[in-house]
């Protein structure tokens, strides 16, 4: 008898026990005992709208926005909920008809107009509110903390039927921990939510696929049952309901017992999830009489909210935000679809900013077992690895320009929600060796992430400004939501006499502009992308050295030019430019300029308080 199989036969649940009450512990620590406004720095991304939602759940009991809610804010966030998502609301009238479709159904405009509703889901703050009614702000890292846990349990069980206790031990700890999930802990946002739903509805699903016969606990037994089918649909159907391109991922389970002919439970799992999905949007309209939570008259609002002053009128504030349309007029551009789908492809599995080996390498090392597992995979495995293929073609090709989530995403922050459907491709694994691979990727790319969430997830673009991220390319197809635009120092700025351009730097290898001009740092390398409307043949880079001798590269793509500069000398060099990427009507290069010494005018100018370390002195211009 091998290990494997007599682990197979011998599946022990007290390790995944005891990991998934350690993270219970040690996540929930933090939850209860940080200072979370002061910690996260402010409020982020989405989360001022889903920070409302629940405190508006908690204490008034609705989800309506008045402006006592957006006075609770300022107790907590001096900056107020910058970012938050609303929309008015309809009142519905239902009513009979002798004529089919037999029901008639009119909406008005709310006649309450001192109301307004959130522009979100309410699935993820009403599941985290009770604990948000307990411990305040802090309630929904607690929730997240128990999410966690219970994600490592099903991921030990699940392994650990096929591989011993402590190689399923090592992978599924890996797999979340080794990746940027743990660093959406401490995101009021629904992405920790929705990666949970979609994992234990995975796990609901699949785990009779692998459950030795006989082995199963009384109290798990049910997940051998039809019943966990059901289960699983109702998750995915709340997953859906909160991110509706979870869609994709119940057809999996429909497809494959439509394959062994079960069609009343296919039947059974469809209908649940497809009433599930109708009772959370009827509630969505009861609310605001909207079956679209973004749809309608839908704004987002930064420095000024509506009810703030007593005066301030709607239609005076916020920038629109409605989805209720698929821009097929810039998605579909016949001039630039399939160069940005191919490039998209190669980004989004190992960009720089979103790709999926440096931020979810579990679940590449999971797709390479998978892959060579010759006679290990299961026919469910491919419909898990369709789906997961589906969801990143859809945000491919639904959102291209910004698939990663937006510019403040760490990684990807759509593909989160699928992320855990690839643990269920892993194959039985039987050294742990092997099973310690996703850990040492997988924390060279994101330890660095995970251990400070909260400073990365206010600078999400610091990670890749250093270390092995740098190795990766950058996406161009992502230029205005790439993590660096959280700065608004560094990016979009204006260069060029003749001719305006924009640069983009990527690091903090160059000091602010100086006129036309800019320093770069002493003995580093700096990266910058380069966008213009008008068409350009060549970028002229007058370069300067200051009080020390240099050496400078300057490179684009492989072109690449070098020169020595003695102290106080200056030359040009030009790098011709190709037609560079076509980004929404501009056209963009990444370019990079080393210098090889520096000096620190403080040291060396009398009189001079520039403590800067100085390597060259750039002055850009594009040639027509």
């Amino acid at each position: 008898m091998t290990d494997r199989t007599a682990a197979a036969r011998r599946p022990d649940a007290r390790p995944g026990l005891l990991a998934a009450a350690a993270v219970v512990c040690v996540y929930g620590a933090v939850a209860l005992s940080v200072d979370f406004p002061r910690a996260a720095f402010g409020i982020q991304s989405d989360e001022a709208t889903y920070y409302m939602m629940g405190h508006s759940l908690v204490n008034d009991g609705d989800l309506a926005y008045r402006r006592e809610d957006l006075a609770r804010v300022w107790r907590e966030f001096p900056s107020g909920p910058s970012g938050v998502f609303l929309k008015q609301g309809r009142d519905l009238d239902v009513s009979l008809s002798a004529a089919p479709p037999f029901v008639r159904i009119d909406s008005r405009p709310d006649p309450d107009r001192a109301r307004l509703f959130y522009g979100k889901s309410y699935i993820y703050p009403l599941a985290a509110s009770p604990l948000v009614a307990l411990f305040g702000t802090n309630g929904f890292l607690a929730f997240h903390a128990l999410l966690l846990g219970l994600v490592t349990l099903a991921g030990y069980a699940f392994l650990n039927a096929r591989s011993s206790p402590a190689v399923s031990l090592l992978l599924a700890l890996g797999f979340l921990l080794a990746s940027v999930v743990p660093a959406y802990f401490v995101w009021i946002t629904p992405e920790l939510f929705n990666f949970s739903l979609v994992f234990l509805g995975y796990f609901c699903w699949l785990y009779k696929e692998v459950a030795p016969a006989g082995t199963v606990s009384r109290g798990a037994r049910w997940l051998l049952t039809p019943s966990s089918d059901l289960a699983a649909a109702a998750l995915i159907g709340v997953a859906t309901f909160s991110k509706p391109s979870n869609l994709l991922l119940v057809l999996p389970l429909l497809i494959w017992l439509a394959a062994r002919r079960e069609w009343r439970r296919m039947a059974a799992a469809g209908l649940v999830f497809a009433a599930v999905g109708a009772a959370l949007l009827a509630g969505n309209v009861a609310v605001t009489g909207d079956w679209n939570f973004q749809g309608g008259d839908r704004r987002t609002f930064y420095g000024s909210f509506p009810l703030q002053e007593r005066d301030l009128a709607w239609n005076d504030v916020g920038q629109g935000r409605a989805t209720d349309r698929v821009l097929s007029e810039v998605i579909f551009d016949p001039r630039v679809f399939w160069t940005v789908l191919g490039h998209n492809l190669g980004y989004v599995f190992a960009g720089r900013y979103s790709g999926l080996v440096p931020y979810f390498f579990p679940g590449v090392f999971a797709l390479a077992a998978f892959l060579f597992a010759r006679g290990r995979r299961a026919g469910w495995q491919w419909l898990v690895l369709g789906a997961a293929a589906a969801e990143i073609l859809l945000l491919l090709v639904w959102v291209p320009y910004t698939y990663n989530g937006g510019g403040g995403s760490i990684g990807n922050r759509y593909f989160v929600n699928t992320y855990g459907t690839l643990l269920f491709l892993l194959p039985p694994i039987a050294g742990a060796g092997t099973a310690l691979v996703p850990w040492l990727v997988g924390c060279l790319f994101s330890a660095q992430i995970t251990f400070n969430p909260f400073f990365a997830s206010f600078n999400p673009g610091d990670p890749a400004k250093h270390g092995p991220l740098r190795w990766l390319p950058v996406e161009l197809t992502l230029v205005n939501d790439l993590p660096i635009n959280t700065q608004a120092n560094r990016v979009r700025i204006w260069f060029g006499e003749a001719r305006r351009f924009q640069i983009y730097f990527l690091d903090d290898n160059t000091y602010g502009r100086e006129g036309l001009s800019f320093w770069v740092r002493g003995r580093a390398r700096t990266e910058m992308l380069v966008k213009t409307v008008e068409p350009a043949s060549a970028l002229d880079l007058d370069l300067a050295a200051g009080d020390a001798a240099t050496s400078v590269t300057v490179t684009r793509g492989r072109l690449s030019r070098r020169v020595n500069l003695a102290p106080g000398a200056s030359a040009r060099v030009s790098l011709p430019l190709d037609e560079g990427f076509p980004y929404s009507g501009t056209r963009v290069w990444r370019v990079s300029i080393r210098s090889s010494g520096g000096f620190v005018p403080h040291f060396l100018t009398p009189g001079s308080e520039d403590k800067r370390f100085l390597g060259v002195r750039v002055t850009p211009e594009l040639r027509p």
